[in-house]
């Protein structure tokens, strides 16, 4: 904002005073046209941000739905594959060593990131953002056990590639592929909890609105 001097020299204190209120009140109209400006600006920031976040949560929300379906079906075939291991004559049958469509579910925190780094975040109200910080860290916890549950299946691809050979593996090594493989399904009951705890949290915040 630029002041101005006066075009002509003052004359009288009234003149002085006149000049003065004129800068004044310009002042304050320039201040005020700038905060509504910026007022308009953060209401419009907030509204794509969650607008955002709500369609990140019903597409996550689907994700983890999607995966509790598959749960089950992924339990009873690691419930199989550790009967096989325990059967005596494992070792000479890759029979359950087969192709297997396991599911893994990464759940998106974008919106949320994008809403905080662009200060969206601070201009939502306290519990709004608070609701929104407890499900993304809930989606942390998430992502921290479906890592687990990658890296064990992982483990228990190896393991029984090795029982797919034929070769009789030493006791300790079978033991240890048991452990992984009731590890996964450990893993998968988490991941469960999880899943249902997640749908929860999306279901109660979308019925609200964005």
């Amino acid at each position: 904002m630029d002041v101005h001097p006066p075009h002509s020299p003052i004359h009288s204190v009234k003149e002085f005073l006149l000049h003065l209120l004129a800068i004044t009140i310009g002042l304050l109209i320039a201040l005020g046209l700038e905060s509504l400006a910026e007022g308009v600006h953060h209401r419009h920031l907030v509204r794509d941000a969650r607008e955002n976040i709500y369609q990140e949560m019903r597409d996550n929300r689907q994700s983890v739905r999607a995966h509790l379906n598959a749960i089950p079906g992924e339990i009873a075939h690691l419930n199989e594959l550790l009967a096989a291991v325990n059967n005596p004559m494992i070792g000479r049958s890759g029979k359950q060593v087969e192709q297997f469509n396991w599911t893994t579910t990464i759940l998106s925190d974008s919106s949320w990131a994008a809403a905080s780094s662009t200060g969206a975040a601070s201009f939502m109200d306290y519990t709004e953002v608070k609701r929104y910080s407890q499900v993304y860290a809930a989606q942390h916890l998430y992502a921290s056990t479906m890592d687990r549950n990658l890296e064990g299946r992982l483990q228990m691809f190896l393991f029984l590639t090795r029982i797919q050979t034929g070769t009789k593996l030493p006791d300790n090594e079978v033991e240890s592929g048991k452990r992984t493989i009731m590890s996964e399904i450990l893993t998968l009951n988490t991941l469960r909890e999880l899943d249902n705890m997640l749908d929860e949290k999306y279901s109660l915040i979308l019925s609200q609105g964005p």
